[in-house]
């Protein structure tokens, strides 16, 4: 029992490495290309300044400044290196170094983030501890090619001879995704308790959200009825809940974790096809390769090989040239499901396609058995991508009309010239002696320097490496239970907190002071480890309760020759409606946050890189085309409110649908109004901050002027 449960907490394939660390590339690829438009507008020191306090968690732009020509550099070096983890070269750097960019490009503007971004910062982090490159790799193929030589047919053929055979990694690094997987789930669905979710009616009210929804939800909302919110919105909250048991549960652990793969990304799916909320749903898709048992990869390679037991490939190449050899070695490492044996058609072997004398010293040829089709060309190279795995969804480029020419020509250069490639890199040419095999081979047995250091590092990282792991979990643990409110809230529905606690005046006024029973006061270093790398777990998507109304900031600009338009539009500003079909169909996740987090303070800001500024700047490229490249006077911020329409409850204790127009609310952000609550973010900000709080006798500022001079003098400390 005990060597199950181990089984099942630390062990991992290395082929679900492999899919996780492809899944990872492409999402931080995309991740860093999605904000390319941006660098300008939120990341450069040209753009809005969006954050007043410096933030606690790591990011190179804190040492390195925010010049346009270095965040360009950054995220060119993020988008390369996230290629090169995507497919596996020099794997643990390119992880390493995309880690270092991705979280330095979250944690320089939090306001245009979200869930998905701190979750993807935690499963880059976890998952740096673990062999990302042991299958499925450009790592792994040169090292199969490096430490094997296949020299003659039988050696080819020989389908055990010369490939890294898929292996099972025992890691606590792997026990830590299962975790923060689970956590995300379990501690989603706890801070789930209000009237909403316990009643069922969280899934029509997330559809009712026009800044929110896509317009797949904006067409679907109109046919939610009660019984089908309440379906999907309890269905939600038990699958979450599952989650956690799903995951460890002890018995045909296999099979719970693939129906749970499959049942969160049908759900996840859901959620992108219904709701704009930028790459939360991709990122948590990434990570379900990771489920995957060996059993599974094993009983999918029975089924395709069934599948193609009526066929038998034979590839034909020419074996006098180095070139052709190599690629037919790569091809052997790639043919996951041993679909083809190899041939020069100098064997004993009787089978070959009916002209083969008359191409064999033209082409390469694949030559189905059975059905006696035959592949030539570049069309034998597109047949061999077909049999590989996922082959298909590129295999087809090789056929279509015209580009097939194309990567015929491409073919038929590279044949012409195989003898200069194979000398360019080395390799035996065709009536060429082989430079390399005639030089003696020598060895060196004494180990260098740098070879004795290398091995004395790896020892030691083995050694720093779990006690790492288990100083992060205990971070993430205690994260988990201080940030996420539900916690508080489940203890106090359940009477688990000590009744003791009512009579002891400091743990009640800490508990008022952090909101929740469990706190930071006594494990500051704890809270450290955890908010510098921002791997801080707190997940309160959609909780207690859904929000009951649309927020937008509309912004009115006034042109020289005396016309209004919205900028983002090109359009009249629409002040009066905050429904879907009116609304600013740019619905990028990015404007969406920052316009979410959008305050008073933000509007009236008087320094430079102001949003206000931003706008007006008649460097500004951003709006020509929308503005006909006509220049702006002045504009005003609008914050126009709505409250959703819901579900009533009838005398029989059924649900009707409200689709009634509520009144909208216009708030004029930018308008000069001296209220005692415009300062309430900024004196927020102020609060939370260590540096401000250590000086208890400086007094929160009272206007807008005093907050600046407050930012100022921390800025130049």
């Amino acid at each position: 029992m005990l060597t199950n449960l181990y089984y099942i907490l630390f062990k991992v394939d290395s082929r679900a490495l492999g899919l996780y660390r492809i899944l990872l590339g492409w999402l931080c690829f995309w991740d860093i290309f999605r904000r390319w438009d941006f660098i300008n507008i939120f990341y450069s020191n040209l753009g809005i300044k969006t954050q007043y306090v410096k933030n606690s968690s790591f990011s190179i732009f804190h040492y390195f400044g925010n010049d346009p020509i270095l965040i360009y550099i950054v995220f060119t070096l993020g988008i390369l290196f996230s290629i090169f983890l995507m497919i596996g070269f020099k794997t643990k750097f390119s992880h390493f170094i995309t880690t270092l960019i991705i979280i330095s490009i979250h944690v320089s503007v939090t306001k245009v983030g979200n869930s998905g971004d701190m979750f993807m910062n935690c499963i880059l982090i976890w998952t740096l501890f673990l062999p990302l490159g042991k299958s499925i790799s450009i790592d792994s193929l040169i090292l199969s090619l490096k430490n094997n030589q296949e020299n003659n047919l039988d050696e080819l053929n020989d389908k055990s001879f010369g490939i890294n055979q898929p292996k099972q990694i025992y890691s606590l690094a792997y026990f830590a995704m299962l975790f923060q997987i689970s956590a995300i789930y379990f501690f989603t669905a706890l801070d789930k308790h209000g009237h909403d979710w316990t009643h069922g009616k969280a899934f029509y009210k997330m559809l009712q959200l026009d800044g929110f929804i896509t317009g797949i939800g904006y067409y679907i909302r109109d046919y939610v009825t009660y019984p089908v919110s309440k379906f999907f919105t309890l269905s939600t909250l038990y699958l979450e809940y599952a989650v956690p048991f799903l995951l460890f549960f002890p018995f045909y652990n296999y099979i719970f974790r693939i129906i749970t793969a499959i049942a969160l990304t049908i759900f996840h799916l859901s959620i992108r096809l219904t709701m704009n909320v930028g790459l939360f749903s991709q990122v948590m898709i990434s990570t379900f390769p990771l489920l995957i048992n060996k059993k599974i990869f094993e009983k999918w390679k029975e089924y395709v090989s069934q599948k193609y037991s009526d066929k038998r490939f034979i590839l034909f190449y020419d074996s006098d040239c180095g070139f052709c050899h190599y690629t037919v070695r790569i091809i052997k490492r790639l043919d996951v499901y041993n679909l083809v044996t190899f041939d020069h058609g100098y064997s004993n072997s009787k089978i070959k396609p009916k002209n083969f004398e008359s191409l064999s010293d033209k082409t390469a040829m694949l030559y189905e058995v059975n059905s006696e089709k035959l592949w030539i060309r570049h069309k034998a190279f597109g047949r061999i991508i077909s049999l590989l795995p996922f082959g298909k969804f590129f295999s087809w480029i090789f056929f279509i009309p015209f580009i097939s020419e194309i990567f015929g020509k491409v073919y038929d250069q590279i044949a012409k010239n195989r003898t200069k490639i194979s000398v360019f890199f080395g390799l035996p040419a065709c009536n060429l002696p082989n430079v390399n095999q005639s030089k003696e081979k020598i060895t060196i047995n004494k180990k260098t320097l740098f070879t004795q250091f290398k091995l004395e590092l790896e020892s030691i990282i083995k050694v720093l490496t779990p006690i790492i792991l288990l100083i992060m979990l205990s971070a993430s643990i205690n994260s988990a239970l201080i940030e996420n409110p539900g916690v508080q809230s489940f203890l106090v529905r359940n009477n688990l907190i000590d009744k003791n606690i009512n009579n002891n005046k400091n743990q009640k006024r800490t508990i008022k002071k952090s909101g929740n029973y469990f706190n930071w006061d006594d494990k500051k270093m704890l809270e450290r480890i955890s908010r510098f790398p921002r791997m801080i777990q707190m997940w309160k998507m959609f909780s207690p309760n859904v929000l009951s109304k649309d927020n937008l900031i509309i912004v009115e600009a006034f042109l020289i020759d005396g016309n209004t338009i919205d900028p983002f539009t090109g359009k009249k500003p629409i002040l009066d409606n905050t429904d879907f079909s009116v609304i600013m169909k740019n619905k990028s996740q990015m404007w969406r946050k920052y316009f979410e987090n959008f305050r008073r303070f933000d509007a009236n800001y008087s320094g430079e890189n102001t949003f206000k500024n931003w706008v007006l700047n008649p460097k500004n490229t951003y709006f020509e085309n929308k503005l006909d490249y006509k220049k702006l006077d002045s504009i005003k911020i609008w914050k126009i409110t709505r409250l959703s329409p819901s579900m009533v409850l009838n005398k029989d204790n059924s649900f009707k649908n409200i689709r009634q127009p509520k009144e909208v609310k216009k708030d004029c952000l930018s308008c000069k109004k001296v209220f005692k609550n415009n300062l309430r973010h900024s004196k927020n900000n102020l609060k939370k901050d260590n540096s401000f709080r250590s000086n208890n006798k400086e007094r929160l500022p009272q206007n807008l002027e005093e907050y600046m001079k407050v930012v100022k003098r921390k800025n130049n400390n």
